[in-house]
């Protein structure tokens, strides 16, 4: 074992994972692979809210990034380095965004932390900090210039296994003119707001990394080889001008996502999803993105540098494996982790069916309190999570939705997922599991919708469901001012009577305990559109050329699958 005083082996390290420093050697084989992949959209919001911090001057910043296994966060970080290198350094252009930070920064104003990788993970916690302290402190004195910003990059800081009260060391870090930049599994493991420090570096809230939404796999150009492409190349591009803005001034699915929280403008919310739908894309468009969201299904939101289908799907499988097995349940001191598998696997097979906490405690052999505990870590690590009653009538009762598409086929058995198995377009009619995906992949992202709905004065807004007579409500969002935004999914073979249970729906059953408590909020509930996300659209919306259709008095807002993947 190595003296604990002595870091010079992590120093070396420290040399060797920052192949910049010594641009001379002429090799930077490692950096440029990761940056020949395409980026993520991921890459692209890190670096503008790091361009946007610098526009402000803020001299020093902490900016965690939380999420599963796998998921691409190292991918990220060597692809953020690679993008702020002096542009002679490595040729790099992350889409074409006009970021000042792009190509800006000298080699030697960043230090690259691969936490697991350099062994850190072999030292005691104290030992570990003070390593990478003198790690830190060599690259000041020794390789950054004396003037100008630094950027430290901390890769999976769980290999330091610090506890609440340790966590300040990494604040520690942060000098002036700093930006520090770390990764980790779970939001509280990166999230240094409530830690006591000397530093007066600004912290961001922790940004959650998950596979890509639909819209993400657009802007890829993950379906180049589709009919939609190849009738109109710059399709991603103006895709993407709808999500931020557009040469006409219309961004029409940020106008959707921006008026969804407030009652008085659901009217303009609805006539931006008519314009997508209707006048934004073409026929042939549209088509293919009924298309595109299908092979969505099939693929799900990671694409990984392996070519081949067994090889693909056994690196997903074991990247959920260490990420539950070791990983999380590490972390959250589970002493039989391969519960966690079981719930995971649970939530697989039922794909969003009302479950009795009961019968999950009868399966796994363990009290409701173990069952809570459970579910609690498993979704603060993005892998499962539930949906409640809107009412608060069934809360004996909880709805399990995995949050990767991929997992609903890894986890299911064989006969389940017949012809889902490979990332090709499936030629098998087995619609009962494309329903099963279909809802599962609603669930994900009516999740990510409910931040906008929520408001800021909700750090983790749900998606709740209910039961009306003629069947359930499935995705229902609401805010602190009692809107509320309810979803009825009609996707084959479940397609029934969604308009029914639409107009049954009544938002003044909802029920909501404040914060903290017991005591209900006093809330006025209100749902003045009811949205029902179809397969396929009714004969009368089609041929009016209006997603809204009047039943009972009440305002029906038809909306096509591959639309609320597309806005949300």
């Amino acid at each position: 074992m190595t003296d604990p005083s002595d870091g010079s082996d992590f120093i070396a390290d420290a040399e060797w994972h920052n192949e910049w420093w010594d641009t001379g050697n002429g090799s930077l084989s490692e950096l440029e692979q990761t940056a020949s992949l395409d980026p993520r959209s991921d890459l692209l919001k890190v670096l503008q809210s790091i361009d946007d911090e610098r526009e402000d001057g803020t001299e020093s910043l902490v900016y965690p990034i939380y999420g599963p296994t796998g998921i691409g966060k190292t991918t990220l970080l060597q692809q953020f380095i690679a993008a702020i290198l002096d542009s002679d350094t490595v040729d790099f252009s992350p889409g074409h965004r006009d970021l000042d930070i792009v190509g800006s920064v000298d080699p030697r104003q960043i230090l690259y932390v691969p936490l697991e990788d350099s062994l850190y993970h072999l030292e005691p916690s104290s030992s570990a900090v003070e390593k990478l302290e003198n790690v830190i402190d060599y690259f000041r004195s020794h390789v950054a210039p004396r003037r100008g910003r630094k950027y430290i990059i901390l890769d999976d800081i769980g290999a330091l296994r610090l506890d609440e009260d340790e966590q300040s060391a990494l604040l520690d870090l942060v000098d002036d003119d700093t930006y520090l930049l770390l990764t980790g599994i779970v939001e509280s493991q990166v999230d240094l707001r409530g830690t006591s420090a000397s530093s007066d570096a600004k912290i961001n809230y922790p940004r959650a990394m998950l596979p890509m939404k639909f819209i993400d796999t657009i802007k890829q150009g993950a379906y180049d080889d589709s009919a939609l492409l190849e009738t109109d190349p710059d399709f991603a591009l103006r895709v993407e001008s709808h999500q931020t803005r557009s040469m006409d001034g219309e961004a029409l699915i940020k106008d959707v996502r921006s008026n969804l929280s407030e009652s008085e403008n659901l009217d303009d919310a609805v006539a931006s999803l008519n314009q997508l739908c209707f006048e934004a894309f073409s026929d042939v468009e549209r088509d293919g993105l009924y298309e595109a969201a299908r092979e969505y299904l099939q693929k799900g939101g990671i694409f990984l540098r392996a070519t081949e289908t067994p090889v693909k799907n056994e690196l997903i499988r074991s990247h959920l494996l260490l990420y539950l097995y070791k990983e999380l349940a590490e972390y959250e001191s589970i002493q039989r982790p391969e519960n966690l598998h079981r719930i995971a696997s649970l939530a697989a097979s039922q794909a969003g069916n009302e479950l009795r906490y009961t019968d999950i405690s009868d399966q796994l052999e363990v009290d409701r309190r173990t069952i809570d505990s459970y579910l609690s870590v498993l979704d603060d690590g993005l892998s499962v999570s539930e949906s409640h009653d809107f009412s608060l009538q069934r809360h004996r009762r909880t709805r399990l939705y995995l949050r990767n598409p991929r997992h609903v086929v890894l986890l299911s058995q064989r006969q389940e997922h017949h012809g889902f198995e490979t990332y090709e377009k499936t030629q098998s009619l087995n619609h009962e599991f494309e329903y099963k995906l279909a809802r599962t992949v609603a669930f994900d992202h009516a999740k990510r919708l409910a931040w906008r709905v929520g408001g800021s004065g909700d750090e983790d807004p749900q998606v709740e469901y209910f039961e009306t007579e003629s069947g359930t409500v499935d995705y229902i969002l609401h805010n602190e001012d009692g809107v509320t935004v309810p979803f009825v999914l009609s996707y084959h073979p479940h397609a029934g009577n969604a308009d029914e249970i639409a107009v049954e729906f009544d938002p003044t059953v909802g029920k909501h305990p404040k914060p903290g408590g017991e005591e209900l909020l006093d809330l006025d509930y209100e749902a003045p559109y009811r949205f029902i996300i179809a397969d396929s659209l009714p004969k009368e919306v089609t041929q009016s050329g209006s997603l809204v259709v009047e039943r009972d008095g009440v305002n029906l807002c038809y909306i096509p699958y591959w639309l609320f993947l597309l806005i949300c």
